[in-house]
């Protein structure tokens, strides 16, 4: 039982990782695309809060994704 929950939650794990680096590649391609950045520490520094909220993020919303796994399994 256990080896299956830990399994489900790398599962998640692995959904919610490409999931968020999509979103946040398409969020950095956009800001790059607009020109929002004039400087180079401009871009670093939005680029450090957009690692700093994807490295956040993401455990929490695998443990979201591995209740939807739970249910859908069930």
């Amino acid at each position: 039982m256990l080896d299956q929950i830990f399994a489900l939650y790398i599962e998640s794990l692995l959904y919610t990782a490409v999931g968020v680096g999509i979103i946040a590649g398409l969020w950095i391609g956009l800001r790059m695309i607009r020109r929002k950045d004039k400087t180079a520490k401009e871009r670093q520094s939005h680029l450090y809060d957009v690692l700093l909220i994807v490295i956040m993020t993401i455990p929490v919303l695998s443990f979201a994704t591995l209740g939807l796994l739970i249910v859908l399994k069930a």
